[in-house]
Order: structure tokens, then sequence, then C-alpha cells
């Protein structure tokens, strides 16, 4: 479940249970209202129920959401291992073809199984639809004009700046959905060491 679908749902659950709580408090200031006076006497009777209902379901959402964040991670560790099977082929000094293979397998692999995360944008009942994280796709187009038997370096040189390109694109949207913030205590200095010396307190 996206960011995008779980607020929507959670402004959905948040306003019914507002409306709710408008309809008890009218029924409870109308209460010379027969009909009203029975409203708030249901409401009143409900309440637990409705609160044990509502729980349950966010307690579902919540959980779908972790499921959801979880496929993400393993899908973004395979994109990386991806990466680096590729980086790896390309400044090897003398790949073999049986390298090259091994790498667009595991390119491949990882494009399709992009699709147990995310369905593709526009797709319906009669259209297919486009894959929703194109440049996977440009680092299989760029590592495919290599020669598996006899690339060179300058060939895989180029290559890779391919790669690296397509790789930045996907990590910068791609990456949006785990809401990640700055750290607290960054070291943003280079060359930095340990500040606590040796020694304890007695």
């Amino acid at each position: 479940m996206t960011r995008r679908r779980q607020n929507r749902i959670l402004r959905i659950v948040v306003a019914v249970l507002v409306g709710f709580i408008a309809l008890s408090l009218l029924s409870k200031i109308n209460d010379d209202n027969p009909r009203l006076s029975n409203l708030y006497e249901f409401i009143k009777d409900s309440s637990l129920l409705i609160a044990t209902i509502a729980v349950a379901y966010l307690a579902n959402i919540y959980q779908r959401r972790q499921n959801f964040l979880d496929s993400l991670r393993e899908q973004w560790r395979e994109i990386v291992k991806t990466k680096g099977a590729l980086l790896y082929y390309c400044k090897t000094s003398e790949p073999d073809a049986g390298q090259y293979w091994k790498a667009f397998t595991q390119l491949s692999e990882c494009i399709d199984n992009m699709r147990i995360v995310y369905a593709n944008v526009g797709e319906t009942n009669e259209l297919i639809g486009a894959y929703p994280f194109e440049p996977l796709h440009d680092m299989r187009r760029a590592f495919e004009k290599l020669d598996p038997a006899a690339s060179t370096a300058e060939d895989r040189a180029l290559v890779w700046e391919k790669i690296e390109q397509a790789f930045n694109a996907i990590r910068e949207k791609f990456l949006d959905e785990f809401d990640i913030e700055a750290p607290s205590k960054p070291i943003l200095k280079r060359g930095t060491g340990r500040t606590k010396v040796k020694g304890a307190r007695v």
C-alpha cells in the first residue's frame, strides 16, 4: 500500500469518525426530539463496537503498509545488488561472456521482480500500461549494446556512465516512498575520527 493510498484511507476513516462524533453531539443537544434521542442512545451503546472496528481496520491498514515497505526494501536491495553486478562487469579489465550473461540475467530478474511491488502505470483490462521505473530498462538497453565476447574498456566505461545515470534517477524517486529523514547527528566532515578517548570512569 503506497503512502498516498494510505493517507487517502486515513482521511476517510477520520471523516467518518468525526461525522459520528458530530452526529452524537447533535443528538445529545436535541435530546428532546425522540428520534435524535434514540439515535444518541444507539450511538452510545454502539460506541465500543465502532471503536473496535475502527482500530482493527486501522491496524490492518498499517500492517498492509508495513508489508508493502518490506517488499520495497527487498526490491531496493535487489536493485543495488544488480547495479553492483553491472559495475563489476564494466570495471573488470577482461570480462568474459559468462560474466556478461550472469550480470544481464540478474538485471532481467530485477526488472521482472518489480512487478510484485508496483503495477504498471495506466494499466487497464485492455492496456498493458507503462513500466513504473523506466530507467531500469535504460540500464538494460545500455548493457545490451556491449558485445558479450569482445567489449572494449572504452565501451564499458560509456555504458557504465549511462547505467549510473539511470540508477541515480531510480534512487531519486524510489526511495521517496520511505519518508527518509536526515540523521539527527550526521558526520559531514571528511576524515573525522573518534571523539572519545581511551579510559573508563570507575
